[in-house]
């Protein structure tokens, strides 16, 4: 990675990056994984609830001298009441192999752990299942979120808290 990156809260102002940033991850996804008419519905979505977990402080971004390169953030859960849902993890393609995801989702679960929740679920989307596995999460069942008429498939996958 580079020394020039800077994990920090995402403010209101980094909306328009961050859309960017999400837009261009989904646009890279390998038409094996999920197909064209799936990916475009992803792409109209990633708004949805932002702008509340950046108000609440529950996103965070990679600074890059200015320009964002990627995030990710954290929602509560009401049941279990112990857990929390990892949200929106998107690294811009120019930055996919440096760590950055990574460096991120561990930033998001250190965040998890110091509001007192003890177990983390992460709606993997299929193309990242081996990337959550790799940093300790389990696959559990196939979940299908409907968007606008379109399925799209992911796996639930939990993980401990530290």
């Amino acid at each position: 990675m580079n020394d020039n990156l800077l994990i920090r809260e995402a403010r209101p102002d980094d909306m328009r990056a961050i859309l960017a940033f999400q837009q261009a991850a989904i646009a890279a996804v390998d038409p094996r994984v999920y197909t064209d008419a799936e990916r475009r519905a992803w792409a109209r979505t990633p708004a949805v609830g932002m702008a509340q977990i950046v108000a609440d402080g529950r996103y965070l971004v990679a600074d890059a001298s200015g320009r964002l390169a990627g995030g990710a953030g954290w929602d509560t859960l009401p049941d279990p009441p112990d857990a929390a849902v990892v949200r929106a993890v998107f690294v811009d393609p120019a930055w996919h192999g440096r760590g950055l995801g990574a460096t991120l989702v561990r930033a998001v679960e250190a965040a998890i752990a110091a509001a007192g929740r003890r177990r983390i679920l992460v709606p993997a989307a299929l193309n990242a299942v081996g990337f959550y596995e790799r940093l300790g999460y389990a696959a559990n069942e196939i979940g299908i979120v409907d968007l606008d008429g379109v399925d799209l498939r992911y796996r639930r996958m939990w993980k401990s808290a530290a």
